[in-house]
């Protein structure tokens, strides 16, 4: 098994999540392009603003209608479509992911007029959208991060050590390898540390998780990097409960549909 999809199984596993009740998640097979689910907002005519849901491990994009995340947009008036994306955990058995998002999602989306696209990730979508990001950056208007898997336990403990992303340093020559399965939590936080040094060349980050989150540790040393106002933090575990009000908080905040790049 790839070292990604690795960590994303032990991830789950220490979650405690209900791996054998859904054992025919496991069988399924990556396809081209990647299946979506549109999510049309009634109340607007036409819109170039898209938002991206990205699901986490063992969820669908049904996952995010179940729980009102497309109604709860509608209902924020934001004046934006949405799309879950049928990313499940088997596509991460390469670093690819990013290519395959771009490829399949991000590029049609443009091509039918959207530009103002805006990623949404919680757990293992938190991977993929900061993947996706850190790469294709310059066609993302912004991102909101949800209790977000940002990578191995090694590298995480490094940063730590060194007192958190600001004063960690990346390794010498990190830039110009290409990703692998072998430094792809480096080179998404070498990329997220510009957030610190350069942030005006970053898409607006905003994240959110429950304090009582296994991930917290994580979550908390990417929260060091951005301004008070795009973080939110509430009792609660890694769980669609504590997801949900993180949402519509979150959509308090951040100007979906009012943040087109140039």
């Amino acid at each position: 098994m790839p070292r990604l999809l690795r960590a994303l199984v032990a991830l789950s596993l220490g979650l405690a999540l209900g791996l054998l009740s859904s054992s025919c998640y496991f069988t399924r097979s990556p396809s081209r392009p990647v299946p979506a689910l549109a999510f049309h907002n009634p109340r607007v005519a036409s819109t170039r603003c898209l938002v991206v849901f990205l699901p986490g491990f063992l969820d669908t994009p049904d996952s995010y209608l179940d729980h009102a995340f497309p109604r709860d947009l509608v209902e924020s008036g934001a004046p934006c479509d949405a799309v879950g994306v049928d990313l499940h955990f088997r596509y991460y058995g390469s670093v690819g992911v990013a290519d395959m998002v771009y490829e399949d999602v991000l590029q049609p989306a443009m091509a039918r007029g959207y530009d103002e696209i805006w990623l949404v990730g919680i757990s293992m979508g938190g991977l993929g959208t900061l993947l996706t990001a850190s790469q294709y950056g310059e066609h993302i208007a912004g991102i909101v991060l949800i209790a977000p898997f940002v990578g191995e336990e090694n590298v995480l403990r490094e940063i730590e050590a060194a007192g958190g992303a600001r004063t960690w340093t990346p390794r010498e020559g990190l830039a110009s390898e290409p990703w692998s399965q072998d430094n792809y939590t480096q080179k998404i936080w070498s990329w997220l540390r510009g957030y610190h040094t350069d942030p005006d060349r970053r898409p607006p980050l905003y994240i959110g998780w429950g304090n009582e989150d296994r991930l917290g540790t994580a979550d908390r040393l990417l929260a060091d990097l951005m301004p008070a106002e795009h973080v939110v933090s509430r009792p609660g575990g890694h769980n669609w409960v504590t997801w949900e009000p993180i949402w519509r908080q979150m959509l308090g905040r951040v100007p979906l549909g009012h943040a087109r790049r140039e």
